[in-house]
Parts: C-alpha cells; structure tokens; sequence
C-alpha cells in the first residue's frame, strides 16, 4: 500500500472536514479565515440557511447533503486501509455509487416536483451514502494509479518471460556492417549498373 499517498488523502479530506465542523468556533475568533472557508464552499454548495445545519449559534456554510457527503467521504478514505478491497469488489462499490447517486437525484427530484418533502435525515442519508462510496473508490483509484511502478500488480510469470526475451536477443549474434565495396554494389546494382574492374580502361 501507498501510504504516502493515502496519508495526503486523508490529510486534505480530514482538512475539509475539520474546517466545516469548526467553522462555529472559526467565525467569531478568526472572521478573516471564516469568510474564506464561506466564500470557498460558496463554489460548491448554494450554502440555503434552511438546508443547512446550525451549531453554536452559527449556520454552516454548506448544506446538509454537502456536510454529510464530505464527513463520509473522510470516514471512507480513513477505512479504506481496514477494508482493502479488491477489483471485483471495486466493480461493486461502483455501482453502489450510481445507486447513491440516483438517490439524490431522486431526492431532489420529487421534492422540487411537489411530490415528496425531502428532510434533513433524507438529505444527510444520501450524501453520505454518496460520500462514503466516493472516499473508497477515490482511495482505490489513488492506490492503484499508474504514476509509479510499485501500485500496478505485477505478474511474475509475463516478467519471467520478458527476461528470458531480453537475455535471447542479447545473445543473439550482432550483423557485421556491410564494407565500403558491398554498399557501392549494392547502388549500381539498383540502378542497372555494373562497377568497372579495375582493369578495364576507362
């Protein structure tokens, strides 16, 4: 397992979190980094006061679906090592994600046609649903990724094979270059001609 890349996960996800769940005690002690967090999640949430969850006192700048979905998306990356699935359940989880992901879409759905209430339990169910499966792929995608040699399984048996390649062509005899006199043949032959010996007058 890439553990460096796993603790940099973790890191920026957890960092997300800790400043959402933080951000009651962050505005009123540090208004500067609290108008940043607000304007920053401005860009990804409608931040709707009455979507949204209020501790202490003070709104939360995202909603309730967002907070849940990144809280999840933390808590999937950081079990991720515990759960270490594989390809086949990879494909699983995928699918998983879609049927989150209809989820909200339902969700949102049927609320803005006037046929279901959504709820805040209904809105923080979904998205976590929606986050936990999104931290475990991201996790998985990360782990697996190409950019270094030591995260793509390897196959001893095709290496076995791409030595013994390499050691038969390194035996293999080198051709000698042509000589000067082989190559001007070689040209007047192509060309109809016959090199005059030597001996011939010109």
């Amino acid at each position: 397992m890439l553990w460096h890349r796993h603790l940099i996960l973790l890191l920026l996800a957890g960092t997300g979190s800790a400043l959402l769940l933080t951000f009651p005690w962050i505005m009123p002690n540090l208004p500067a980094l609290g108008t940043g967090i607000a304007l920053f999640f401005s860009q990804l949430c409608h931040q709707n006061p009455n979507r949204s969850l209020v501790m202490a006192g003070a709104t939360l700048p995202v909603c309730a679906r967002c907070l849940a979905l990144y809280v999840a998306g933390f808590v999937g990356i950081a079990a991720y090592p515990v759960i270490g699935f594989g390809w086949r359940q990879c494909q699983q989880l995928t699918r998983f994600l879609m049927v989150s992901l209809g989820l909200i879409v339902l969700d949102v759905g049927l609320d803005f046609a006037g046929l279901w209430v959504n709820t805040f339990f209904s809105r923080s169910l979904t998205g976590a649903l929606f986050g936990g499966a999104c931290g475990l792929l991201v996790s998985y995608a990360i782990q697996h990724s190409r950019l270094s040699g030591s995260s793509v399984p390897s196959n001893p048996q095709r290496t076995r094979q791409l030595v013994l390649r390499s050691s038969t062509h390194d035996l293999a005899p080198i051709p000698r270059p042509s000589s000067p006199t082989t190559i001007l043949e070689a040209a007047l032959r192509r060309h109809d001609l016959h090199p005059t010996p030597p001996w011939c007058p010109v």
